[in-house]
């Protein structure tokens, strides 16, 4: 059986500005001297670690109604949320 859902999220894309990091549980890793790396860390129902989820610029960053944070990619959160203006 199919069912559809009608759901409101808050989305906006991750740029990689130290703003972003203080309003989402994101951690930078710097690899090299031209070189960072992000990992948001998102929670698994049942454990009590987060799991740190490679974050790269340009991938959304999607808050559920209940306060879930997930990255997708930009192709990805489109076939999902059709409907968004690009």
């Amino acid at each position: 059986m199919i069912k559809t859902y009608t759901t409101t999220v808050k989305a906006e894309v991750f740029d990689g500005s130290k703003e972003m990091m203080s309003r989402y549980p994101i951690r930078g890793f710097d690899i090299g001297k031209h070189d960072e790396r992000w990992a948001l860390d998102m929670s698994i129902r049942g454990q009590e670690f987060p799991y740190p989820s490679p974050l790269s610029k340009g991938q959304y960053i999607v808050t559920t109604q209940t306060g879930k944070v997930i990255n997708m990619w930009p192709n990805d959160f489109y076939d999902l949320f059709p409907e968004v203006e690009k």
